[in-house]
């Protein structure tokens, strides 16, 4: 069977029962394992499950382990908890991923880069523990997928002269969103902060003529209306990602839209030396949605191409009409490097450095769960980079039961 990184063989069923029995008499791995904390797996050698500890089978829902200990080992085989033996971690979990390809999980493209199966293969070759974060993303692809941020241990164990593999998760997700916020956050914020205070004492230091002096407190302006809107970005994201946003329509016209964006980037220090412009093609229309999280988005589409450009080069903000759409585009002439593609809408992800990386998440998760819009983007060498959103021309607003009711459902 074909694979894109790791093997795809598999075990076969008489196989996964031998390994799961053998695994099963031993009291001490099972009470070991249980007494875990952690989700954990024993695996085999084509890393299929054989064994999970009552932490994994909980959060999958599954039937209590307990359940089944007056059970023979072949009945216990046969039952609900049965499902996970010989399934992947990934398949086990749900992961997007291994529906892609036949292999199942750790054989497509998005796995070469996936800390999960990095871990099990490095730990069997190297017959040590071996230790990685990964990026998950479970359930139906868009508004109601969930990310998760784990970190991954792999430990190889001997049992009987057989070699199995111990797996164990655990979700970072809250720590890892807490300390991008936190840095993107302080980071933005005071550096804006520096640029007020470098104006003020300039203000106050020098003597200046009545025109320096109006320039200065215009730039003073439009600093502190940057730091206002840094610190409701920060307040948006937190209250999107727990349910809490509300979204307020009101009626929108598209290339003023565009054109206000272009001048609240006037005052950024990433657009410096660089060209921010309207596509000719551009059309004038009107739609209804909300204003602070269109902006939002576009905003953040506009900062991440302009951070991908060098100085002198464009930025081309588009728009138009779709039938009952209406679809933005961002473009830079910067191609994105294929790894890159694989992850851009993945919390935490970032090619900036380790503790960044909300921009694009954000994008998707305000457009596809509040603004009931698409995000998608072509990225090649003779292209460049092309972000596109489409969003329904007319959205309702929604009262606090029936989005309190969506929320629900969406994390369901």
């Amino acid at each position: 069977m074909e694979t894109s990184f790791a093997p795809a063989e598999r075990a076969p069923e008489e196989e996964v029962r031998r390994q799961y029995e053998k695994i099963a008499q031993l009291p001490f791995v099972h009470d070991f394992l249980d007494a875990v904390p952690n989700m954990s797996v024993v695996l085999n050698e084509q890393r299929q499950i054989v064994f999970a500890n009552r932490a994994f089978v909980e959060f999958l829902g599954l039937s209590d382990r307990e359940d089944l200990l007056g059970k023979s080992h072949c009945e216990a085989f046969d039952c609900q908890y049965a499902g996970v033996l010989g399934t992947r971690p990934g398949e086990a979990v749900g992961c997007i991923r291994a529906l892609l390809t036949d292999g199942g999980c750790g054989t497509s493209e998005f796995c070469k880069t996936c800390g999960a199966v990095i871990s099990i293969l490095n730990s069997q070759k190297r017959h040590a523990l071996d230790i990685q974060e990964c990026r998950m993303i479970c359930g139906e692809e868009g508004p109601n997928e969930m990310a998760l941020d784990l970190r991954i241990w792999s430990r190889p164990i001997d049992v009987q002269g057989e070699v199995f593999t111990v797996f164990s998760v655990v979700d970072i997700s809250n720590e890892k969103r807490r300390k991008v916020l936190e840095r993107i956050f302080f980071h933005d914020v005071l550096n804006t902060a520096g640029g007020v205070k470098g104006l003020a004492d300039l203000l106050v230091q020098s003597k200046l003529s009545e025109m320096e002096t109006k320039d200065i407190s215009c730039m003073i302006s439009e600093s502190a209306d940057q730091l206002i809107e840094e610190i409701s970005a920060q307040r948006t994201l937190s209250a999107a990602e727990s349910g809490d946003l509300r979204v307020s329509a009101q009626e929108l016209h598209s290339l003023e839209l565009l054109y206000r964006i272009i001048r609240q980037f006037h005052s950024y220090n990433i657009a410096k030396g660089k060209i921010i412009e309207v596509d000719p093609a551009a059309t004038h229309f009107s739609f209804v949605s909300d204003p602070v999280l269109v902006r939002r988005v576009l905003i953040n589409l506009v900062k991440n191409a302009l951070e991908a450009i060098d100085e002198g080069g464009t930025v081309t903000l588009g728009t138009n009409m779709d039938g009952e759409f209406v679809c933005f585009t961002v473009h830079d002439a910067v191609a994105m490097p294929p790894d890159v593609q694989l992850h851009v809408f993945s919390r935490s992800f970032s090619t900036k450095d380790s503790n960044r990386g909300l921009g694009a998440y954000s994008i998707k998760l305000i457009s596809e769960r509040y603004l009931h819009g698409q995000v998608s983007f072509v990225s090649n060498e003779k292209e460049g980079t092309r972000f596109t959103v489409r969003y329904p021309q007319v959205i309702q607003s929604m009262s606090e039961d029936e989005e309190t009711l969506q929320i629900n459902e969406a994390d369901c």
